[in-house]
């Protein structure tokens, strides 16, 4: 049986319903509908809908979807947005500080939009501090981008979060826009960063609503304990967004059966290399080499990464959600076709390997993509290292034989 919202005649009658919300439409016109219809539809499935209809139709606003969310809850005496999820109300719980975020991501903006007046003078230094305050928001959408969306890939969603993924980066450009305008102010015309600011604050505004409409609601449907519990724990890595300390979420829970079979496991001898190594052993030395090592075998799987040091300290943050995941969804949609170009020229081996290399505060970080193969010249996946080689610079000419 085909899902509704794989369902083009299904989704042609939603869309119906939300073009009739445009217009002043009375409740009892709409109950029919609601009632034999909407009803019938999975909530999933709707809020899918939705989404895709929100993305592929102009206008069709957020007002619209507020209405439809508005008619569904006094109709169906249900709400399309409330789900509820055991332990959600804990002040520390992913659902709480991801909401806390977008709350005061408004405040800030409403700040901003106060201090741009036609002589801003008297403001711009606080103008300018509070342009640098609204960056942090980024790392709320990295951690959406590196956590939430990996989860809602194995629940088989995509599509969709291509498109915001797309839209993150739109803001983030605006920013960057924005910001740059602001600080060169006396260069400029005051119009052009009055409409800049303008397109800035509609694209927070519309991924606020885009999260609380959408985004939100599908988690809630989807994930379990376990996904919370690793987006809790691993959230540490990118930070969260105008709040400093966040005590990490946890339910009551333990397994030490599981711990037990694994520590047993660790301690077999397997052959590695020219030798014999423990999987603890191995898993240490792999640890305590001086690159991030990552690994992506041949189907483009995401399958491996060491850990030299905590995620949030990484050069390239990787965290366990990540793993199992596509390579093409690990990276924003504007870098897509460069990672996929890399994919095959390693994979054909029309080159060994693929560097770069830049500048990230007091790292010089270098980078290189290497294909692997087997004995039977059968490729296996590729191998990403990164390292930092600023203190190879800093060496002096004098050679050192000595061990100190």
């Amino acid at each position: 049986m085909v899902r509704a919202y794989m369902d083009m005649n299904c989704i042609s009658q939603v869309k119906e319903l939300l073009y009739q919300l445009k217009g002043d439409v009375q409740i009892e016109t709409l109950r029919p509908i609601f009632q034999h219809f909407i009803q019938t539809i999975d909530k999933l499935d709707l809020l899918l809908i939705l989404n895709e209809i929100k993305q592929t139709d102009e206008t069709i606003t957020y007002d619209i979807i507020k209405n439809f969310t508005y008619f569904y809850n006094e109709i169906l005496d249900d709400s399309l947005l409330t789900i509820d999820i055991p332990d959600s109300e804990n002040k520390n719980h992913p659902i709480q500080l991801f909401q806390r975020e977008n709350d005061l991501l408004h405040v800030i903006i409403t700040q901003v939009r106060q201090m741009i007046p036609k002589n801003i003078s008297d403001s711009y230094e606080a103008l300018v501090q509070e342009l640098h305050h609204l960056e942090d928001i980024f790392k709320h959408y990295s951690r959406k981008e590196k956590l939430y969306f990996p989860i809602l890939e194995r629940y088989g969603i995509y599509i969709p979060l291509r498109t915001m993924w797309a839209n993150d980066d739109r803001v983030r450009s605006l920013y960057k826009g924005t910001k740059h305008m602001v600080i060169h102010m006396n260069k400029l015309d005051y119009s052009y960063i009055e409409q800049t600011w303008e397109k800035l604050e509609e694209a927070y505004i519309d991924m606020i609503r885009h999260e609380t409409y959408f985004l939100l609601p599908i988690t809630k449907l989807l994930f379990k304990e376990e996904d919370w519990l690793a987006i809790s724990k691993e959230s540490k890595a990118f930070g969260y967004a105008f709040m400093d300390e966040v005590e990490e979420w946890s339910p009551n829970c333990c397994n030490t059966s599981i711990e037990e079979e694994t520590k047993l496991a660790e301690e077999e001898h397997i052959r590695f290399g020219g030798g014999f190594l423990t999987i603890s052993e191995a898993n240490t030395i792999l640890n305590n080499l001086p690159v991030e090592i990552t690994f992506v075998d041949k189907n483009g799987i995401f399958k491996y990464f060491n850990e030299v040091v905590e995620a949030s300290d990484m050069m390239f943050i990787r965290t366990p959600t990540s793993i199992g995941r596509n390579v093409a969804n690990c990276h924003p949609p504007k870098s897509l076709n460069k990672v996929l170009n890399v994919i095959r020229e390693l994979k054909s081996r029309k080159r060994s390997t693929v560097t770069m290399w830049f500048k990230k505060k007091n790292q010089f970080i270098y980078v290189t993509y290497k294909g692997l193969f087997d004995e039977n010249d059968e490729y296996l996946g590729i191998l990403e290292y990164v390292q930092d080689i600023q203190p190879f610079f800093e060496l002096p000419r004098e050679m050192n034989r000595d061990v100190k």
